[in-house]
């Protein structure tokens, strides 16, 4: 193999494996149309957060505990700095 081949091998391997380092939570479908919109929005639908954590990279984690779904049901949206939402996650049954 010539050195150039070996490069792009190697690239294409450093790529692969930072992907599959993320750190951001899977998207949930039912969820997809708040990405990039901005926080203010979520709080006009959702009300307030019960807490807003700060996370890595000045990100803002608000924590929406949901017992009208179910007992254990807690969102979790991630903002980042400029404050638009990224991500979301939830844990417990919240189906």
């Amino acid at each position: 193999m010539s050195l150039n081949k070996n490069i792009v091998v190697v690239l294409f391997a450093a790529l692969v494996g930072a992907a599959g380092c993320s750190h951001d939570p899977p998207r949930d479908s039912e969820m997809e149309r708040w990405f990039g919109r901005p926080a203010t929005e979520l709080v006009k639908v959702w009300g307030s957060p019960k807490s807003i954590v700060k996370q890595d990279q000045n990100r803002l984690e608000y924590r929406y505990p949901r017992p009208d779904i179910g007992e254990s049901c807690v969102h979790f949206w991630l903002m980042n700095r400029q404050g638009y939402i990224i991500a979301h996650r939830y844990e417990g049954r919240c189906g």
